[in-house]
């Protein structure tokens, strides 16, 4: 059925809200829920896609977007200093739970690596919960690397770091 086929294709403007939803309603799932009520962390995602300097991708199911994620440049100082020249960072990797397992978060991810690549990086970065053995798998199948390094979220979550190379 063609109806029921995810689509993935680059967030607009129009998008900043169902995305933001989105990663509200993972986050709810995933075990401590979401660090926030809805309304103020939708807000701070939809503040966060619709910088001028983040592009996102959103993958739409019978016209309802079903997944997002997002990267920007990676920057120094935990996000918060100068861009560090050729380095991706991707952020809010959100599927809606009822569409786990289907392979839509593969689907997001490769379609910002490629757009990484076609934007001139040299390599991407994320960060995910330590906890997060879903994550984990996904991003080792798509050749992503456990760096060893250890940091704590804003939420006081220790979270782990992986790196892929895109050029040989």
């Amino acid at each position: 059925m063609t109806e029921d086929r995810v689509i993935v294709r680059r967030g607009t403007s129009a998008d900043l809200m169902a995305a933001s939803k989105v990663v509200f309603l993972a986050d709810a799932t995933r075990p401590g829920g979401p660090p926030l009520a809805e309304e103020p962390a939708r807000a701070r995602t939809s503040h966060r896609l619709g910088d001028p300097r983040t592009f996102f991708f959103v993958a739409e199911r019978s016209g309802t977007v079903v997944g997002s994620a997002a990267a920007m440049s990676g920057r120094r100082d935990g996000g918060l200093g100068e861009a560090i020249p050729g380095l991706c960072h991707i952020s809010m990797v959100a599927v809606l739970p009822e569409f786990w397992g289907q392979g839509i978060g593969r689907q997001l991810l490769t379609a910002l690596v490629n757009e990484a690549r076609d934007r001139g990086y040299e390599r991407v970065q994320l960060f995910t919960q330590a906890d997060n053995a879903r994550g984990h798998a996904l991003y080792e199948r798509l050749g992503f690397i456990l760096t060893g390094e250890v940091a704590t979220s804003s939420d006081d979550e220790p979270i782990v770091h992986y790196l892929r190379p895109l050029r040989p």
